[in-house]
């Protein structure tokens, strides 16, 4: 093979059976069906607990939402506190103005 089309209408081809070829047997073709009378019982107590943790899921989470709607609460109001403190307590201040401390020995 001399001719560089002819080269290159193989390698494209070659690399078209590859893929084509990976797809099929990524598809699995020859693995066999689940049937749905060998599962249901497994599938239906899979259904069971999720529904449990679905349930216990939303508990925790309005549990979680309580607690946090008081923590805000008790967060403004400490804030709340804590700045009028803060401004009953800050002190007065004072601006100084000193002379640079300039230390010139030479020894």
């Amino acid at each position: 093979m001399t001719s560089h089309v002819a080269r290159l209408y193989a390698l494209v081809t070659g690399i078209v059976v590859f893929f084509l070829a990976w797809a099929g047997v990524a598809a699995h073709p020859w693995a066999p069906q689940a049937t749905q009378t060998t599962q249901a019982p497994q599938v239906a107590a899979l259904a069971a607990r999720q529904q449990q943790l679905q349930l216990e899921s939303l508990r925790v989470k309005r549990i979680v939402d309580a607690r946090w709607a008081k923590y805000r609460l008790q967060l403004a109001a400490n804030k709340t506190t804590a700045a009028a403190q803060t401004v009953a307590a800050t002190p007065s201040v004072r601006v100084v103005n000193l002379p640079p401390l300039v230390v010139t020995r030479t020894s």
